[in-house]
């Protein structure tokens, strides 16, 4: 008679060593394996997560001062800054998108600085005002709510030495 056939099954019983039902990896390993495992990713997850939310200082959304610009106007029409130091200022818009004049958006403009930024609805912005030489500039909001026609929508930016 010709050579012994062994099937499929009783060869890989016999590399297992004859072990059935064994899953192999990380399931089939002994449980303190498993329990440093999960341990180990639930640490790097948390580290993760603190990592993300954890408040940063010196961040590039840091700022000097905050102004709030909504329908009623600037919620500080006199903005103060120090003269050759330049301003971060974070400019803060609560209004609805769905505000009928100017679909929500703000803006901030100090002409004689070069400065002119739009702040979309339901969100904020950090703006670096250049330094300048002490005085006073005016600054307003030309995009809504009579514009700077309207004068809760202007203020000025005092710069004292």
């Amino acid at each position: 008679m010709g050579p012994t056939h062994r099937s499929r099954a009783t060869r890989a019983e016999g590399r297992s060593g004859g072990r059935r039902g064994h899953a192999g990896g990380l399931f089939g390993a002994a449980p303190v394996v498993r329990k440093a495992v999960f341990l180990l990713l639930a640490l790097t997850a948390a580290g993760g997560a603190a990592a993300l939310l954890w408040p940063r200082g010196g961040g590039p959304e840091e700022a000097d001062q905050t102004v709030e610009i909504t329908m009623a106007g600037f919620s500080q029409p006199v903005l103060l800054a120090r003269a050759g130091k330049p301003l971060r200022l974070r400019i803060v818009n609560p209004d609805s998108p769905y505000h009928t004049d100017g679909g929500g958006w703000h803006q901030l403009a100090i002409p004689a600085l070069k400065v002119d930024v739009r702040v979309p609805p339901r969100s904020s912005r950090v703006v670096e005002i250049p330094a300048a030489p002490p005085g006073e500039y005016g600054f307003y909001c030309d995009l809504c709510c009579g514009g700077k026609a309207n004068p809760t929508m202007r203020g000025v930016l005092r710069v004292e030495a």
